[in-house]
């Protein structure tokens, strides 16, 4: 047949790859050329290492790194870097070359996370998520919705694909960096996953660690490693296909077959929804592995490749800023700003995310402060974001949002807990998600533009482990809106909008940093509540504009229970309102959540905050 110019003489038709199936080669060739608009993207300019089944998949099955006995010369080939200097690999540019290879057994194509043109230098991270005995590809989902989550709190977005045998691939378009610094972030990350999760991640290949828990193979990002490509078949007893996956779909779920794909369902999938990696091929999407940003910081401030370390010699850097400090406060606004909405000079914008307001000091050889948005220290509370905070250099202080995190969501709920309920619960992550850089080691740092804030805030963290993460932001307007609906199942809330020229000054902020949630949820202060005081019945709130509202409806009876716990140490003695009747005042203060609707407007309770 004659395909893009090329004559091809196609052979074996009929040869059976797949036995258990019946599968013949003639019906991978036809899959291959159903899907090769798509496949071929993803490995533009990647040389191609290939699993070779001449004889089917249940016959010799081996690794080919140069071009297989048979290629025609018309196929682009490259020279590779190797230990010899002398390997030569393909590379992919047509339907005539993909059906080609696939002629001469070439069934499974593999690519490194870097192109042919610059070798070694990875524009790709993947993380291959491979579950052992005892696990299955449902317990890797588990995996890859932490690991999204780490990825995103580090401004990288993740797509994800099965790996057409038994775990998942993600992966993550970033700036280009050698291969040697991406591994070692991927690294760093898995050992982070599983020092928090020992019981479901491993991130070393020793099988017998594997049992029951998913291994984080983060050495494909070696430059000597290749990964799976997308839409490549697997040398597999049935003829499955890494696919791409939407996050929504592999979220539902209920079955690890609802995660099997065949070449006989891909070509419809890509009819039906198009190429869902697709974003991974657009140059736009890719961001700066952390700890790498993109302009230099300014003069006087430390090297952005690195955090502030301690001075040598034992000698003790000045801690600037001391608890309590006055803190930033965004105003709500009921639309997202444009890039020019703050003043001019750009928008900054960030996740907002559900959570305690938290000013993070960390103090040497003192205990740390975690300062609420009151000005009380959680630090007693929250023993292991304490000891977090007290590893880093003395003098480092941030503004944070303290937040838990359980079974794919943020869970506002557990920080209200009594740490000792904290402590029993499984599968509870608690968190300190930074926004702002306040100090350095003896240096305050308020006085400079958000966008210096942020570039030291990066560099600072760069080389710490979880649960300390810098906040996902961008420039982008468009980009926050995607990432704010994309990632609403995990219970973001909305975006917070910053002035990137901005100092950091509290008075005044409202008019340099606004958030926007969805809905109509404000926030208000909860002056007293009716009905009985352990069963109560509604609350009365106050607004910060001074509008007082009676909740409405009444509260359910979780509800109930939930205020009654909480607000049961601060009740007042019975007092009667002239409004209301017989109620029982706050000592103090408790603030609250809510929405208005309506008119005249009605109050309907959400939910305590207990910072």
């Amino acid at each position: 047949m004659t395909v893009d110019g090329h004559t091809l003489a196609l052979s074996h038709l009929d040869k059976v790859y797949y036995p258990r199936t019946g599968t013949p080669k003639g019906e991978v060739l036809r899959y291959y050329a159903a899907v090769h608009a798509a496949l071929l993207p993803h490995l533009r300019d990647r040389p191609v290492s290939f699993l070779r089944c001449p004889d089917g998949v249940e016959a010799e099955v081996f690794v080919a790194k140069n071009p297989p006995p048979g290629t025609p010369d018309w196929v682009r080939t490259v020279d590779v870097p190797s230990n010899t200097g002398e390997l030569r690999q393909v590379v992919l540019e047509s339907g005539a070359a993909l059906l080609a290879v696939a002629n001469l057994g070439c069934l499974e194509l593999h690519v490194p996370q870097w192109h042919a043109a610059r070798p070694a230098l990875a524009d790709r991270l993947v993380l291959d998520l491979d579950p052992g005995e005892g696990a299955d590809v449902l317990t890797c989902r588990t995996v890859a919705l932490l690991l999204r989550e780490r990825l995103a709190a580090d401004g990288l977005a993740a797509w994800v694909k099965t790996s057409g045998s038994k775990g998942l691939h993600l992966l993550v378009p970033i700036e280009p960096a050698p291969s040697a610094r991406v591994s070692g972030y991927a690294k760093a990350l898995a050992a982070a996953l599983e020092a928090e999760h020992p019981e479901l991640v491993v991130h070393t290949m020793a099988k017998a660690r594997r049992r029951g828990r998913v291994l984080v193979d983060w050495s494909q990002n070696n430059a000597k490693k290749t990964t799976a490509a997308p839409y490549t078949l697997r040398a597999r007893p049935l003829p499955t296909v890494s696919t791409p996956l939407a996050w929504a779909e592999l979220e539902r779920a209920a079955d690890e077959r609802d995660l099997v794909f065949t070449l006989a369902e891909v070509p419809d999938r890509l009819a039906a929804h198009g190429d869902l990696l697709a974003p991974l091929l657009d140059p736009e999407r890719a961001r700066p592995l952390p700890g790498a940003p993109a302009a230099p910081p300014p003069t006087g401030s430390p090297p952005t490749g690195s955090p502030p370390t301690r001075r040598a010699q034992g000698a003790r850097p000045a801690q600037v800023l001391h608890p309590p400090v006055e803190v930033m406060r965004p105003a709500a606004v009921a639309a997202v700003p444009p890039a020019d909405g703050l003043g001019g000079g750009g928008v900054q914008y960030e996740l907002k995310l559900d959570g305690f307001r938290c000013v993070a000091f960390a103090r040497g050889g003192r205990p740390a402060c975690l300062q609420s948005r009151g000005g009380r220290d959680l630090a007693p509370e929250f023993p292991p974001i304490a000891a977090a905070v007290a590893r880093l250099p003395e003098g480092l202080v941030l503004d944070a949002e303290l937040v838990a995190w359980r079974d794919g969501r943020f869970a506002f709920g557990e920080l209200l807990r009594t740490r000792r309920a904290r402590a029993a619960a499984t599968g509870v992550a608690l968190g300190l998600i930074a926004f702002d850089l306040l100090a350095l080691p003896g240096r305050d740092v308020r006085a400079l533009p958000l966008t210096d804030r942020r570039r030291l805030l990066l560099a600072a963290l760069a080389d710490v482990p979880p649960p300390i993460r810098p906040v996902m932001a961008t420039t982008d307007r468009a980009e926050a809106l995607e990432w704010m609906e994309r990632l609403a199942d995990t219970g973001v809330e909305g975006l917070v909008c910053k002035a990137a020229a901005a100092p950091y000054r509290p008075r005044g902020a409202g008019r340099v940093w606004v958030k926007y949630r969805r809905g109509d949820t404000l926030d208000a202060t909860v002056r007293a509540v009716t009905g009985p005081a352990a069963h109560p019945h509604a609350l009365i709130l106050q607004l910060d504009d001074g509008r007082v509202f009676l909740t409405t409806p009444r509260l359910t009876p979780v509800q109930s229970r939930e205020v009654a716990e909480l607000a049961r140490p601060l009740l007042g003695p019975p007092a009667t309102d002239p409004d209301h009747g017989p109620v029982h005042p706050l000592t103090a203060p408790l603030r609250a959540e809510f929405t208005l609707t309506g008119r005249p407007p009605s109050a309907t309770f959400l939910r305590l905050r207990g910072d």
